[in-house]
C-alpha cells in the first residue's frame, strides 16, 4: 500500500477530516488531498508528526510492502501491542482534561485487577 493509502486510512480509523488533519499538522487541506491520493508526498518532518501521531513507525509509514494493506501499521507485532495501538488512538483524540479522568479510571481497573489477581493466587 502507498503511503498515501495508509495516511488515508489512518485518518479514517480515527474519524478525522481532512480539515482536522490539515490543522493538526498545520498544512493546508490541498496538501492532504495531495498526499492522500498519491500527488504529492509530505516533508519528513511532516512524516515524524504523524508516525508519531498515530502510533505507527516511520518505517513502516514510508515503505511500500506487499499485504501491508492487510497487516496494518503494526506489521507483525503481537496481539497486545495492537491494543495498545488501538487505545493510544483513542486517546489522544481526547481533550487534555480528558485524559486525565481516563487515566484515573485505568489506574483503578489495574489496581483492582492487579489486587484481584493476588488474592486468586493464594
Amino acid at each position: 500500500m502507498s503511503i498515501g493509502g495508509k495516511l488515508k486510512n489512518l485518518r479514517l480509523s480515527m474519524r478525522r477530516t481532512l480539515k482536522q488533519q490539515s490543522e493538526t499538522f498545520g498544512v493546508s487541506l490541498n496538501s492532504v488531498y495531495r498526499w492522500e491520493h498519491d500527488l504529492a508526498v509530505p516533508r519528513k518532518q511532516i512524516i515524524k508528526q504523524m508516525a508519531d501521531f498515530y502510533g505507527v513507525a516511520v518505517e513502516w509509514l514510508m515503505n511500500e510492502h506487499p499485504g501491508d494493506d492487510k497487516t496494518g501499521p503494526v506489521g507483525d507485532r503481537n496481539a497486545d501491542n495492537t491494543i495498545e495501538q488501538q487505545l493510544l488512538k483513542m486517546f489522544r483524540q481526547l481533550p487534555v482534561t480528558k485524559q486525565h479522568k481516563v487515566l484515573g479510571y485505568i489506574e483503578r481497573i489495574i489496581v483492582e485487577c492487579v489486587g484481584n489477581g493476588k488474592e486468586n493466587e493464594s
